[in-house]
């Protein structure tokens, strides 16, 4: 299988990396060509740099927009109209840095970030909210973890987009599990519950029974 990866920064990078080891294909795209092309290099033959970010959805089953969310909807804009039927999983967490260097929330609060995204999405786009909950240091320690993996949450309102991230999401070396529909997913990102945990099956099932 075949997945187009936007974006190569510290996520794009780490959530390459580990679905490369687990076998899948990759297209790369980025704003910095250098860092696809280093990434490429560092992954091997299993992962190509495309030319931009429409060619990169050519042939792929799946696309990550792993991109800062201030940037998110002018690249959903550009590509939008090719993404046809195929999956888009979107890590982005509504963050940024103020003046003083401070992390700061992009969106009022308890406005979810995948409610937004799909607004700025053609009718019939099948999103999932998913790969953004850990941090990358995390995110690369729990890959493959044994003899039980750790979880990673999703959300989605979309059955194909669900069964095609939690492909994505074993292929990466975790357990997937479904938080809820897309408006559950300020749940995942910086600040909710369930950001930042590296838990088995049973403990985060039971932590979704108990909100």
């Amino acid at each position: 299988m075949t997945t187009a990866i936007i974006g190569t920064g510290g996520i794009g990078s780490a959530i390459a990396r580990q679905l490369a080891s687990g076998g899948e294909s990759l297209q790369l795209s980025s704003a910095d060509k250098q860092s696809a092309q280093r990434l490429a290099a560092a992954i091997g033959g299993t992962a190509v740099v495309a030319v931009g970010n429409r060619s990169a959805l050519q042939g792929a089953d799946a696309v990550i927009l792993a991109l800062r969310f201030s940037v998110l909807k002018t690249v959903i804009d550009e590509v939008a109209d090719a993404l046809g039927d195929k999956s888009l999983v979107v890590p982005s967490n509504p963050v940024g840095v103020d003046a003083q260097g401070k992390v700061v929330r992009l969106l009022p609060k308890g406005q979810s970030s995948g409610v937004i995204v799909a607004r700025w999405l053609p009718t019939g786009a099948r999103l999932a909210m998913a790969f953004g909950t850990m941090s990358v240091n995390l995110f690369d320690s729990s890959s493959n973890r044994s003899p039980e993996p750790a979880v990673l949450f999703y959300a989605t309102d979309d059955d194909r987009a669900g069964e095609e991230v939690e492909r994505l999401i074993r292929t990466a070396g975790f357990e997937p599990l479904q938080v809820g529909g897309i408006e559950q997913s300020s749940r995942l990102e910086v600040g909710g519950d369930l950001h930042d945990l590296v838990v088995g099956p049973v403990e985060a099932r039971s932590m979704i029974r108990g909100k």
